[in-house]
């Protein structure tokens, strides 16, 4: 039969791997602990009836270790797993620790405040990281390999294009006669596809041409003079106008034509010579 006194006897005069001894207090590293210290309370192995709280990947659990079970090591301590619900999981250990000693109650429930303290604050901690810039290295020789293979493979496409556009180009002269025999098939379609693009283009620019040529014929046929008077009165009236405008013309010809003419003026010139003193007139 277990002998909890021994056990506890041996752990504290002699030999323990869990103890951690400092000058002050001595600790234990057993993860079972409910305290961390090393004491006759505390200690895991010298007590037959223990209960504790673990954490496993964010999900709490109660271990309950009873004498009953100490015959077999393998089912010795019995877990039960906790809410998520402070509050719930506080209910669940006064139910399952209803008869034990109060100072396991209560530093199982000290121990579930610690480790639900410390797993909210990595929640935390793994927000923060998430919407914290990460820093990246650069590695300057992967990318300078990366770019010489990018522009080398852009001459070579384009070095393709070329010799592509060369070839068409030839064919479409009919430099290799109307139907090679060492061309592909789909090359030598898309040739003919493009002179019949090409074709229906000149077409239809032509029908443009033509229909431009009608609607200009149409318009010049649109535009018509028109009087600016209304009646015919008022054309009468513009006729009486212009002849007696013609006939006050007339008129004033005559009366130019019967006053007589003027005489005009008679100018004696004198001028002298040199050889001769005489005076001429």
């Amino acid at each position: 039969m277990q002998s909890d006194e021994v056990i506890w006897q041996v752990i504290n005069q002699h030999f323990c791997s869990y103890k951690v001894k400092t000058p002050r207090q001595n600790f234990c590293r057993n993860e079972n602990n409910v305290t961390g210290l090393c004491n006759r309370q505390s200690c895991p192995l010298a007590s037959s009836r223990y209960a504790t709280i673990r954490e496993h990947n964010g999900i709490l659990y109660l271990y309950m270790k009873t004498p009953e079970r100490a015959h077999s090591p393998a089912k010795m301590w019995e877990k039960v797993k906790l809410s998520k619900n402070y509050a719930q999981a506080l209910a669940q250990i006064d139910k399952e620790l209803l008869y034990w000693p109060n100072f396991l109650q209560h530093k199982c429930k000290q121990r579930l405040t610690k480790i639900t303290q410390y797993l909210i604050r990595m929640r935390k901690l793994k927000l923060k990281e998430d919407e914290r810039p990460q820093l990246i290295g650069i590695k300057k020789k992967l990318e300078r390999r990366e770019a010489n293979r990018e522009r080398k493979a852009e001459a070579a496409a384009r070095l393709e294009k070329s010799i592509e556009k060369e070839l068409i180009e030839r064919l479409k002269n009919k430099a290799y006669g109307d139907a090679p025999l060492n061309v592909n098939a789909d090359v030598w379609q898309k040739v003919l596809d493009q002179d019949l693009e090409e074709a229906q283009d000149e077409e239809s620019e032509e029908d443009e041409n033509e229909l431009e040529a009608e609607e200009e014929d149409e318009n010049e046929f649109e535009h018509e003079f028109v009087s600016d008077l209304e009646d015919e009165s008022d054309i009468e009236d513009v006729e009486d106008g212009f002849e007696w405008e013609e006939e006050d013309e007339e008129e004033e010809e005559q009366e130019t034509e019967k006053q007589p003419k003027r005489k005009r003026a008679r100018v004696e010139v004198e001028y002298e010579e040199e050889h001769d003193n005489t005076l001429q007139v």
